[in-house]
């Protein structure tokens, strides 16, 4: 039975309290026929139900007959994360006439199920959680979703390949684009390469540099894109407004640009680690040099001819040392995170060398060498065979002396120490997050990880839930130019998909003030970092109010928790429904002992 339009939501009476074994997940180890017999007892509660999976086909058909069947208006539900699994159930009850605000979820698998051996004790605790919800639920209140209108052009951060690829799928769509560089030209550090790794030499026309791949996008598409406005050596100033409609200031060679975007990718990448910090490897020594170096170094010198030269003194280097995690996987030194690409690239590099001086000795430092995509293990192999020498074991210093250059480094398979007379030493520079990013991520309110790259939301959840930010690339930590293409385009659908709708229902889980106790102190505006709050002066009265933008406001309470006057709450939190739930746990949890 489905609940038609024009019937009241008084028809719908009581609490249904639904618990799921999540296939033996929950029920093996809480006793949720226990739990049932207790709820049974509540006066509250109109319907107790148990099911082996509610958030599959089968489990969604069942809530909807519940619901048609047995004509509740609340319900809580002990089952595995609201943040996911919730979202499906709570659709389920949706399309049967519930309000999606009346409807109560608690954890008893991650947060009983899974973290205590003891049944009894597991299930004692599932209870408390489950009567909490039951409270929780009799004081909820029922809400409409926020309506919010997508403008339909986009901001991409970025002119390297992850943000020229965004670009180019949305501007192909049909929609405006504006296309951010810091620097004078696209095409990041991806257009300073002559080759990739494992791809060298992938096909007959192959021309061995990168930016000609057909899979790389291309600088000239971009710039003869009608829908695309490319602003270079240009900075984000400022960025105001909201979902769906956000106003972004440009300061570039131009002058200040200002416009408003729907949608927004941020492709800022990242930066290779600066080797100076690391005073032992002697990056000021002249045949030192980075992996990014010794690419250039390989591209002019191929046009030329003759091999491979040394910068001090242009003569072949004989002995070739790489050392490798120069900057990471060392916390004392550079960053705790692996790079990713630089194993890959240190071998791509030094089998180029052999190919250019085939009589050289090259060796390779590593601490374990880390290949994440295929074809590593056979790359690998053939760097082996060409003669490549691997070494385990890290470098403790580059050491100068009487004109030569000697890498001292330990030899753990072999348990020695050596001292290699090196004519070339080869940095392999590990990847960080880009100058400026961390300005970007707090415009945005962007989460940044330990290793302060940024974080982006779980694909799980549904678009809406990024609020039109997306992040791609070498933005979000490091990777290969293949899977950072793979992110933009990715990014760019998700933006196309949200633009194309136009409209979105978001959440109403925001703040709102009570006007009666609001005595317009202005601490509330202070505290929010969205700039959801201002504090304006009531026509009628006289009076100064706070008032609050409910697309921009995230939900997160500070304001309410620096309201002095208690005038403001967040919808979902009022004070008697977390009190509520509070005491029935509180209270459960007396009873039991």
């Amino acid at each position: 039975m489905t609940v038609m339009a024009g019937e009241s939501r008084e028809e719908r009476k009581g609490i249904a309290v639904y618990l799921c074994t999540c296939r033996g997940g929950i029920g093996k180890r809480v006793d949720l026929e226990a739990i049932a017999a207790a709820l049974r007892k509540d006066s509250r509660v109109v319907s107790v139900g148990i099911h082996d999976d509610l958030c599959s086909r089968e489990g969604q058909e069942y809530l909807k007959k519940e619901a048609g069947e047995k004509m509740f208006e609340r319900a809580a539900i002990g089952a595995c994360s609201p943040n996911v699994q919730g979202l499906i159930l709570t659709r389920a009850l949706e399309e049967e006439g519930l309000n999606r605000y009346l409807i109560e979820q608690v954890n008893i698998r991650e947060q009983c199920a899974w973290v205590h051996s003891d049944k009894e004790a597991a299930t004692k605790k599932a209870k408390h959680l489950v009567k909490g919800a039951v409270a929780r639920a009799e004081k909820l209140l029922p809400l409409e979703d926020i309506d919010i209108t997508i403008m339909d052009r986009a901001l991409v951060i970025g002119g390297g390949v992850t943000g020229m690829q965004a670009a180019l799928d949305i501007a192909n769509a049909g929609y405006k684009v504006y296309l951010l560089e810091r620097s004078g030209e696209l095409g990041g550090r991806t257009y300073k390469l002559s080759m990739t790794f494992p791809t060298h030499n992938c096909g007959i026309c192959c021309m061995q540099y990168c930016k000609e791949c057909v899979f790389t996008p291309k600088i000239e598409e971009v710039l003869q894109n009608k829908n695309i406005e490319v602003l270079l050596n240009a900075e984000v100033e400022d960025i105001s407004g909201g979902f769906g409609a956000r106003h972004v200031k440009v300061k570039s060679a131009s002058g200040v640009n200002e416009f408003d975007v729907g949608t927004i990718i941020v492709a800022t990448g990242s930066k290779t680690f600066d080797p100076k910090r690391i005073p032992e490897l002697r990056y000021e020594l002249p045949d030192v040099v980075t992996t990014v170096e010794l690419e250039q170094m390989i591209v002019e010198q191929r046009e030329k001819g003759g091999g491979l030269k040394r910068p001090s003194d242009g003569k072949t280097p004989k002995t070739v040392n790489f050392i490798q995690c120069v900057g990471s996987r060392d916390k004392t030194k550079g960053n705790l995170h692996c790079s990713l690409v630089c194993c890959t690239y240190a071998i791509g590099q030094a089998r180029e060398i052999k190919r250019m001086n085939p009589d050289a000795d090259v060796y390779i430092h590593y601490i374990d060498l880390r290949g994440p995509y295929r074809g590593f293990e056979e790359f690998y192999q053939a760097a082996k065979e060409e003669g490549i020498n691997f070494v385990r074991g890290r470098i403790s210093e580059i050491v100068a002396d009487k004109g030569k250059t000697y890498v001292r480094a330990l030899d753990t398979d072999a348990d020695v120490l050596l001292n290699i007379d090196s004519d070339l030493v080869v940095l392999a520079v590990g990847q960080e997050p880009s100058d400026g990013s961390d300005k970007i991520a707090k415009m945005l309110h962007i989460q940044t990880d330990l290793d302060k790259f940024m974080k982006d939301i779980n694909p799980m959840f549904p678009s809406e839930f990024r609020r039109g930010i997306y992040v791609a690339g070498t933005a979000q930590g490091p990777k290969g130019i293949r899977y950072s293409i793979e992110d933009a385009k990715a990014a760019a659908s998700s933006a196309i998909d949200l633009m194309k709708k136009g409209k979105v229902k978001f959440p109403r889980i925001v703040a709102f003030v009570d006007e009666q106790r609001c005595r317009g102190c202005g601490r509330c505006e202070k505290a929010c970092e969205y700039e959801a709050i201002t504090i304006v002066q009531d026509p009628k009265t006289g009076v100064l109010v706070s008032k609050i933008d409910e697309i921009r406001c995230e939900g997160c309470g500070q304001c309410a928790v620096a309201c002095c006057n208690k005038a403001i709450t967040v919808n979902g939190f009022r004070p008697e429904q977390v009190e509520a739930m509070v005491r029935a746990i509180v209270e459960e949890v007396g009873a039991d002992e």
